[in-house]
């Protein structure tokens, strides 16, 4: 039987699980979760899409992603993918370590959304010595919304479920976020909840106060942006052989990947006679200029603010 055709939109909020094929553990140790959500930071930074919650347990993770123009199915494949070979890679082991597709399901109402992250950040309940300090587990985002850790990798967006209790007082809203989540379901809800992975059936695309723009600006203007921000000829960043034009090139196409919504198959179309590999390589490299180089520290703001995002 044909698998029926993901329910999705570029500018919903989902609720996504991802599990292990035949029950392996998907998270063997600690590295294995923090190597996880390094990558989620990668792929967070290259398509600009918001995490709102997560629980990484043994053999499955809950996320709660807004995709902010981002393709989601894209995303995930590509953070599966990654994840896979370096598990299968550190465990010199072959085939598949997640089970089929991701699951996910569009989140429709603010309700909704808040249940979504109450269930996921009450995950670690099911294991063994976190039953009573389930707010505490070190691989959910539960305890960061409560103020008693740090994000240090910053890839948690608290605000927008903390601005559903107050806007202007942050104490005040994880106060009530907190007694929100302390409040327990019935059993019925629990056995519901369970049964669908965590709202599983629902078929409708969010819709809140959030402002989304559709991610479709000409690469042209992409390059011309890059080239005038650096001071580079634009023709020479599309050009194959001249030297000294990796900055540009880089950014140019995490730009396309974020803004132009391509594929790495449409960048390699785009500056012709590139391979997929040499993109992917100049991909991570515009990623890793963008985040830690001072030089570039306000370039993605520079170009939002001139095309009105």
């Amino acid at each position: 039987m044909p698998r029926p055709l993901r329910l999705k939109t570029n500018f919903s909020i989902y609720h996504v699980m991802i599990r292990s094929v035949d029950g392996i553990l998907l998270f063997r140790d600690d590295e294995d979760k923090d190597q996880f959500l390094l990558r989620v930071k990668r792929y967070k930074q290259r398509y600009g899409f918001k995490l709102y919650a997560y629980c990484l347990m043994d053999n499955h993770a809950h996320m709660v992603i807004d995709a902010s123009g981002a393709d989601i199915s894209r995303v995930m494949h590509g953070l599966n993918l990654s994840y896979a070979k370096y598990y299968n890679r550190k465990y010199k082991r072959r085939g598949h370590v997640f089970c089929d597709r991701f699951r996910s399901e569009i989140i429709d109402k603010d309700n909704y959304l808040l249940q979504a992250s109450k269930y996921i950040h009450k995950n670690p309940r099911k294991l063994k010595g976190w039953g009573k300090k389930v707010f505490q587990y070190p691989y959910s985002s539960a305890s960061i919304y409560l103020g008693d850790s740090e994000d240090s990798l910053e890839i948690l967006d608290c605000e927008f479920i903390l601005k559903l209790y107050s806007n202007k007082n942050k104490k005040k809203a994880i106060k009530e976020y907190l007694d929100f989540m302390l409040v327990p379901n019935s059993k019925e809800e629990e056995k519901q909840i369970e049964a669908e992975y965590g709202f599983m059936n629902q078929e409708c695309e969010y819709r809140s106060e959030k402002v989304t723009k559709m991610k479709d600006i000409d690469p042209d203007k992409i390059i011309e942006f890059v080239g005038n921000y650096i001071g580079e000829d634009k023709n020479k960043i599309k050009m194959k052989y001249i030297r000294n034009m990796t900055d540009a090139k880089s950014i140019s196409m995490v730009f396309m990947v974020r803004f132009c919504n391509y594929k790495i198959k449409d960048v390699c179309r785009y500056f012709g006679n590139i391979t997929q590999a040499r993109v992917s390589g100049l991909c991570s490299i515009g990623v890793d200029i963008l985040f830690n180089n001072e030089e570039y520290k306000n370039i993605i703001d520079d170009f939002l603010e001139v095309y009105e995002f």
